[in-house]
């Protein structure tokens, strides 16, 4: 059976070649860094300027249930948040 899902990284809807995804937060035990050169390399298989709610609207119009929205790192709460309003009790967030 098919389940859709809806990745988010950074806020936007994408699919993200996976192992190109690196967690870009180094912590040492007096501060955390940010390294830049990880967001470079991740490599992007599809970007889209729409919301995630209007996925989550198709999913719902063609009646698939059991889908998730995947948060792939922090700034993601809005979206995901906006798709399982777009779609009660359509969607989980995994």
């Amino acid at each position: 059976k098919f389940r859709p899902c809806i990745d988010l990284h950074n806020g936007q809807v994408k699919q993200i070649v996976g192992s190109t995804l690196k967690d870009t937060t180094t912590t040492t035990s007096n501060s955390t860094e940010k390294d830049d050169t990880a967001a470079t390399t991740t490599k992007e298989n599809f970007v889209t300027d729409k919301p995630a709610s209007e996925y989550a609207k198709l999913y719902q119009r063609d009646d698939l249930v059991g889908g998730h929205v995947i948060k792939l790192g922090p700034g993601n709460d809005d979206a995901a948040l906006s798709a399982l309003g777009a779609y009660p009790n359509g969607l989980q967030i995994g």
